[in-house]
């Protein structure tokens, strides 16, 4: 149970997403002061081998699509507000800050230092011990996904492709292992199995406006169990379910086929 002070709560992210899970955990009355560190995702080094990632991710399309964003373009379109930019403007209050590896002995350094009550994740890579235990109660991680049948990437997409009724959004301790850690809170929304329109577009759009909205919302009610002392923790079975790994574009188009047999079907 935290102090008569509040919590001190550091948040990783790599992704524009993770400033909606601030928002609503810097709303909380239990919380004090709130670091977000921010990182970048691992690239391939070469240009051939982010050519192949692209293509096995995004196919043709996509990689004709990152070779044109490369080419100069007179009329190009105003970019996106910088995470920073963007968290200065919505959070004002929060510290931000950036390490481009959150493994590297001067970012685990500097964590110490600022010695925080707890630790929260979302929209980042998987943490190591050095890190994740950093915090005095731990850390917590927002999963776009029901734990522990659909671990890992890819939100929805798993669960749509098996026809699967509905999809989830969990909260859990980090351990050593992916999304295997105790479970806090847990719901689970309605999943269309035979969408109109795009199916990837649908799994976009869900995310963007029900899972990322709701998990926000279902880690700020972690965070205040923790600081009241009232969480409690459900063990997730040691083995049995496998993370999924992100969906490529071959995967997307044999979904795109399940759907459409579906609608068929249906008719």
């Amino acid at each position: 149970m935290t102090g008569a002070g509040g919590l001190h709560v550091v948040l990783f992210t790599s992704n524009r997403m993770g400033i909606e899970v601030a928002a609503a955990v810097a709303a909380l009355e239990e919380v004090r002061l709130l670091h977000v560190v921010t990182t970048s995702l691992a690239r391939p080094g070469t240009v051939l081998e982010r050519a192949r990632k692209t293509y096995r991710y995004f196919g043709p399309g996509g990689l004709l699509a990152a070779v044109r964003s490369r080419l100069p373009r007179p009329l190009a379109p105003v970019p996106a507000p910088h995470v920073a930019d963007e968290l200065a403007r919505r959070l004002p209050s929060a510290v931000h800050l950036h390490y481009p590896d959150l493994h590297a002995p001067e970012c685990l350094a500097h964590l110490r230092t600022l010695r925080p009550d707890l630790g929260i994740v979302f929209a980042c890579y998987r943490l190591q011990r050095s890190l994740f235990s950093i915090p005095g109660l731990g850390t917590l991680n927002l999963h776009l996904g029901k734990a522990p049948e659909f671990r890992g990437s890819s939100p929805g997409f798993y669960e749509l492709l098996a026809g699967v009724p509905q999809v989830g959004v969990t909260v859990h301790r980090v351990d050593d292992g992916l999304d295997s850690g105790p479970i806090l809170l847990q719901r689970t929304f309605p999943l269309d199995p035979a969408p109109t329109g795009d199916p990837i577009q649908y799994l976009a759009t869900l995310q963007r406006e029900v899972l990322v909205p709701a998990g926000a919302a279902l880690m700020a009610e972690a965070v205040r169990l923790e600081a009241r002392g009232a969480a409690v923790e459900m063990p997730q079975p040691p083995a049995g379910f496998r993370p999924r790994r992100r969906a490529t574009w071959a995967q997307q188009r044999e979904l795109r086929k399940v759907v459409s047999d579906r609608r068929r079907s249906a008719r």
